[in-house]
Formats: structure tokens, sequence, C-alpha cells
């Protein structure tokens, strides 16, 4: 018997704005996001170019919250753009690998 333990898992973001419209839906399709088992959640940003402070105050909460379940999140595949503003705001310690 063969038992696959998958300890990490992606979560990519379809839309290009993430502004203070799209973080309550990004907040619903996080809440359905099982961790059981998990070590790592990855969010992909490889189609986001711009990010408002709503939605980043959302992505540290749910990390905190994850921490709790011994679950890291971090973004991944991150623009320059919105990378700028992470370093701007001194988070991109707290969300990038």
């Amino acid at each position: 018997m063969n038992t696959e333990v998958m300890t990490e898992k992606s979560y990519r973001i379809e839309t290009n704005r993430l502004d203070l419209y799209s973080a309550k839906r990004l907040e619903e399709d996080m809440k359905e996001i099982s961790v059981a088992g998990m070590s790592t959640l990855s969010v992909d940003f490889s189609n986001v170019e711009e990010v408002s402070s709503a939605v980043l105050g959302l992505l540290l909460y749910k990390k905190m919250m994850f921490q709790k379940q011994g679950v890291r999140l971090y973004l991944v595949n991150v623009k320059p753009q919105v990378l700028k503003v992470l370093k701007i705001l001194n988070l991109s310690s707290h969300l990038l690998l």
C-alpha cells in the first residue's frame, strides 16, 4: 500500500489586481484550503500586478493563522512592481521565501 504525504500546496491567484473588492473573495477561498498534513502553502502571484494594503493585511493575518497550525505561507512568483511594494512596506521578509 502506497501512501503519498503532501507537505506542500500551491494556491494560484488568477486575477491581476488584488484590491479591497477582491480581498473578500480571497479570504473565502483561503478558508476553504485544507491544511491538514501540510507544512507549506505557496500563494502564486505570477498574475498579480497590483495589490492593496487590505490584501496584504489579509495575507499577514492568514500567515499567522496558518502558523498556529504548523503551516508556513509564502508568496511565490512575485512581479517586480509588487516586490517593490513589499520591500517599501518591509513585508518581503514576512511573505517571501
